[in-house]
């Protein structure tokens, strides 16, 4: 989420052809790193039944009993609200208003309300994910505008491609199901889980490949980000004919990779200026 807010910085920062202001800069990380951090410790305070049960969480600190429950629950609001202090007092208003909506998202909406009730909270916690990026734009611009928005789309529909490949697998499949979390492949079958994988891996390419064109990216970007894009796609696509688990791993680490590359390629897409 941090990654994802730096380069919204910096992408808004050279295209509005404005000097860049270390402080600002700063100011944003620490809130969105506080606010982030405090959301986290939060959701695994009210996870940590399910958690101590899953596989790949078992092992955190609250599970095992090395923290415990009220010391998280207190250090979480403690962050979150340190994050969301410092903007409404350094950044403005708006600023504030999208990193709460972003712990409101994350914590209220996904995590108490819709996780253990239904496979779409995946949307929900996408919003989420995507606000930061959101954030970091509205603290330069000072409002909010398409590309901010695209930008939230971008990493909305990224999300089911990188967490829907991961529940694939057997591991994860498996604490999903014996902690009874709704997630797609638990309650859907394998073949719907990869049409929205699919459905996602669309998406976002057309989003990314949006956001070069708003931003009148130069041409050998576009054309790199249309590769990446396409490469992403196949795979995709190809898991959908014919699934594998090997294939699916692939796919989410590539997944994260195509995350981190299409947020730097926008940026480097602005120069010269």
């Amino acid at each position: 989420m941090l990654y994802t807010a730096i380069f919204s910085y910096l992408i808004s920062v050279v295209e509005l052809s404005k000097p860049f202001n270390w402080v600002g800069f700063l100011l944003i990380l620490l809130s969105l790193f506080l606010a982030v951090s405090g959301t986290t410790v939060l959701n695994m305070y009210f996870d940590r039944d399910i958690d101590a049960i899953m596989e790949r969480t078992k092992d955190r600190p609250l599970p095992r009993g090395i923290v415990s429950p009220i010391t998280v629950v207190i250090n979480g609001v403690i962050l979150t609200f340190l994050g969301i202090l410092i903007s409404y007092l350094f950044l403005g208003w708006l600023t504030t208003l999208v990193i709460f909506f972003g712990f409101f998202f994350d914590v209220v909406i996904y995590t108490l309300w819709l996780k253990r009730r239904t496979k779409f909270s995946i949307i929900f916690g996408g919003i989420a994910g995507g606000l930061p990026a959101m954030a970091a734009r509205v603290a330069v611009l000072g409002h909010l505008d398409e590309v901010g928005m695209e930008f939230l789309l971008f990493i909305l529909a990224w999300i089911p491609v990188h967490i829907l490949t991961l529940a694939l697998l057997p591991k994860n499949f498996d604490g999903y199901k014996k902690a009874k979390i709704p997630m797609w492949p638990v309650v859907s079958s394998e073949k719907q889980t990869m049409r929205v994988i699919a459905l996602g891996a669309i998406v976002s390419f057309m989003t990314l490949y949006r956001i070069a064109h708003l931003l009148k990216a130069s041409a050998i970007i576009r054309i790199i980000i249309f590769i990446c894009d396409l490469l992403l796609l196949f795979l995709v696509v190809q898991n959908l004919v014919k699934p594998s688990n090997k294939r699916t791993f692939t796919i989410f680490k590539i997944a994260s990779l195509f995350m981190i590359v299409g947020f730097l390629l926008l940026y480097l897409g602005l120069f010269p200026r």
